[in-house]
């Protein structure tokens, strides 16, 4: 008996985990895990913000995990890559995944906008600040 094969739901070139939260798998455990991520690159270097991969599964993204810098000389903001992960497994991809921009949606959400996400998620009649979702 053969199985029939779904398609692949596209993903937005410019999504975000909150705009695409609604087609996830198991978003809170999804989410969840980002923020466990989020939580290790900002103890390790201050800061700390999420890309998704626009190229893969839109049930579970592979994701991004950057901090932001500023050049001491130039006073500019510089972003540097931490980690890439796999959506389903939330394990550290290989850095070739990194390299590849195409790879990742420019928008990011910073880790408070990420920790903003899975409150409502978990309590969704709780009231919420119309700032919540921006950086």
């Amino acid at each position: 008996m053969a199985t029939k094969r779904v398609p692949p739901t596209p993903i937005d070139a410019d999504a975000t985990i909150a705009s695409m939260v609604a087609g996830l798998d198991k978003p809170v455990e999804y989410v969840r895990r980002v923020l466990e991520k989020l939580e290790r690159c900002k103890r390790a270097h201050g800061d700390a913000q999420v890309r998704v991969g626009v190229r893969g599964r839109a049930e579970a993204p592979n994701y991004l995990v950057e901090y932001v810098r500023e050049d001491k000389k130039t006073q500019e903001r510089v972003t540097y890559q931490d980690a890439a992960y796999s959506g389903s497994t939330h394990r550290e991809l290989a850095a070739h995944h990194i390299a590849e921009a195409r790879n990742w949606s420019p928008e990011e959400m910073n880790i408070t906008a990420v920790s903003a996400l899975i409150g409502r998620l978990r309590n969704p009649r709780a009231p919420s600040s119309r700032f919540s979702d921006e950086d």
